[in-house]
């Protein structure tokens, strides 16, 4: 084990080493750490960036396009130190984000490839394994072999890391036995092997993401519904967080609620100290970010933190890709966290017993499926321009330019360039609309690393509800003195006051219509009366109106009523697009995170508290 330990991490330095070496040289043009030459491409309705891996000297890569159990037009890429990419001929695409270093055989699982530590690449095509493949973990009785892949449809597969054999465990619901019937058909191929016998799923949700496995149990996140109500609804029940240990046994529900990423302190190398290691999840409801840890497998505990952005919401889990917990290098014993639009800074040691230091770092635009600490520099994998504009289409962008094919690109930040994006922000509740009763106590609520905060804990009709404020250290909860009906506790931050544009009392307020006929009423900060409206990163608008910048969340995750404000714009927009990865503004090339610090982000956060919500007609 420890020369394998060894050569592993002896490949790894040495890539470190070129790419350090390559950053300094700049050899490629670059806009704020995105290199055009590097974006993807594929034939299909969406191109997101499923997983980022170092291995064998090199950076490896893999897309992926919307709902292709079978396979796509996406590729597996593998990126030198010189940043030169090489596109592996075998690619068989498909809808991959699950990635995991098998110690034992020294390989490389990431989308339906192994590779091993010279780069060779085997492939598992999606005859033996089909489905979108979301996660992997360790096997529970032969990790030395095996490791499990689940599907987002909640099938779950165990794979031999040595032979490539692959056995069913869990079916899919269904959902893609059609698809997969016909693909085996043309091809003549028999159905995978033990999914005759294999137990369907009846697990709510559709959309899974993360796989981990500790305790003697496997777990796995879901974050998504399939329903009419679900694509319109962001308030409806979807989502899960699950178990599994026995073969021939279903999932088993731990909670019913939308869930991302699910993983351990060991991170992509899975969970190497399974009785020790606590496994987290991260997800989502209404009312706020939520983190679960669980410390035996059994008993879990739930925190709540702030949402940056509602832009991630929607009961189909659509908009979101794959947040994740992953080590990033920063050397001070945290990971970085990636969750409704805020990096976070994650102890390493997250658990009940040692719940503090969990912090905001900054707030961003991208939206990002993974990454990764490659060289000098943090890699983030993602999702940038989808042909089909999914459930996001909506009037303001008739007749704007879109894009031909789908298309997405790698960032390169350096880690200390992290905090440089938005100011720390967002909004969580710990009760929204619930009937509460005197004595009652709130989940802990994250409030430490944010320079204000405001609550509020009032009825439907506004009178303030008694209560008090229980601090436990980085965690405050909400103890209600009285009973009350319809009540919402609800948490603002943001950062320090700052001197705002005084607007002219006389001067009009811009008026901007939804698709749902609402006129909604935005402050004219330059006089500008211009609207624009384009979709730069998947399934997500940025708006410019009155010389502020807005993330316009879809309709299905709340529209107008939750946007965002990014920053004051230096200029007026005339022209504005989105090309591999980067935004074209005024026909100058940018990321889009850079409206953070091109415009004064502070300035345009206390404009917005200056002069609340928005109002509509």
């Amino acid at each position: 084990m420890e020369k394998t330990r060894s050569a592993l991490y002896g490949v790894v330095a040495v890539s470190m080493c070129a790419v350090n070496s390559l950053f300094a040289a700049e050899r490629f043009a670059s806009y704020g750490g995105i290199y055009p030459h590097l974006a993807m491409f594929n034939d299909e309705g969406e191109c997101g960036t499923g997983a980022v891996v170092p291995w064998a000297g090199d950076l490896w890569v893999v897309t992926y396009g919307p709902h292709c159990p079978t396979g796509s037009s996406d590729k597996l890429y593998r990126i030198k130190a010189d940043l030169t990419r090489e596109v592996y001929s075998g690619s068989v695409g498909g809808t991959p984000a699950n990635r995991m270093i098998h110690r034992e055989t020294n390989q490389l699982l990431i989308g339906p490839y192994v590779i091993d530590a010279k780069g060779s690449v085997r492939v598992v095509p999606p005859a033996k394994m089909p489905g979108r493949l979301t996660g992997a973990a360790r096997h529970l009785t032969e990790p030395a072999n095996k490791v499990y892949v689940a599907t987002m449809e909640t099938g779950l597969y165990e794979l031999d890391m040595r032979t490539l054999a692959v056995n069913t465990l869990i079916r899919e619901n269904g959902m893609n036995d059609k698809m997969f019937a016909a693909y085996l058909r043309n091809a003549g191929l028999p159905w995978p092997d033990g999914w005759d016998c294999a137990l369907r799923t009846r697990i709510p949700g559709y959309h899974s993401k993360g796989l981990a496995s500790g305790y003697g149990r496997v777990f796995i996140s879901n974050n998504g519904e399939n329903s009419r109500a679900a694509r319109n609804n962001p308030f409806v029940p979807s989502g899960v967080l699950a178990w599994w240990n026995e073969t021939r046994q279903d999932w088993a529900t731990i909670r019913r609620c939308q869930f991302t990423e699910v993983t351990t302190p060991d991170g992509i190398y899975g969970n190497e100290h399974p009785e020790t290691n606590p496994v987290w999840a991260m997800g989502w409801d209404a009312k706020s970010v939520i983190l679960g840890v669980t410390t035996n497998g059994a008993e879990w505990v739930y925190y709540r933190l702030p949402k940056a952005s509602h832009a991630y919401d929607g009961a189909h889990g659509w908009n979101t890709e794959w947040p994740r917990i992953r080590d990033v290098g920063f050397g001070d014993g945290t990971l970085l966290a990636t969750m409704h639009g805020t990096f976070w800074r994650f102890p390493k040691g997250f658990s009940p017993a040692n719940p503090n230091g969990i912090r905001p770092i900054s707030t961003y635009l991208k939206v990002i499926g993974d990454f990764c600490r490659w060289g000098d520099r943090i890699v983030f994998g993602c999702d940038d321009q989808a042909r089909n504009e999914f459930l996001g289409k909506r009037g303001l962008k008739k007749g704007s330019p879109r894009v031909n094919r789908s298309q997405s690109n790698l960032w390169f930040v350096e880690p200390e360039k992290l905090k440089t994006f938005g100011p720390p922000s967002g909004e969580g509740y710990v009760w929204l609309k619930e009937n509460v009763k005197a004595g009652d106590i709130s989940d802990p609520y994250l409030h430490a690393g944010y320079e204000s905060m405001r609550f509020s804990f009032t009825r439907a009709d506004g009178r303030p509800v008694k209560h008090e404020l229980l601090h436990d250290g980085d965690w405050i909860r909400v103890k209600c003195l009285e009973d009350a009906t319809c009540a919402t506790a609800q948490f603002r931050h943001g950062p320090a006051p700052c001197k705002t544009p005084e607007l002219d009392a006389e001067k009009p307020y811009i008026a901007v219509k939804d698709d749902n006929g609402k006129v909604w009423r935005f402050p004219n900060v330059n006089g500008d009366a211009n609207v624009v409206c384009r979709e730069l990163v998947t399934e997500r608008d940025l708006l410019y109106v009155g010389g502020v910048w807005y993330e316009l969340p879809a309709e299905n995750a709340g529209g107008f009523a939750v946007l965002r404000p990014i920053a004051l714009a230096d200029e007026p927009v005339k022209t504005l697009r989105g090309e591999r990865g980067l935004v074209y503004l005024n026909e100058k090339p940018l990321p889009i995170d850079s409206l953070w610090s091109n415009g004064t982000s502070p300035a345009a956060y206390w404009l917005w508290e200056k002069h609340g919500r928005l109002t509509h007609d």
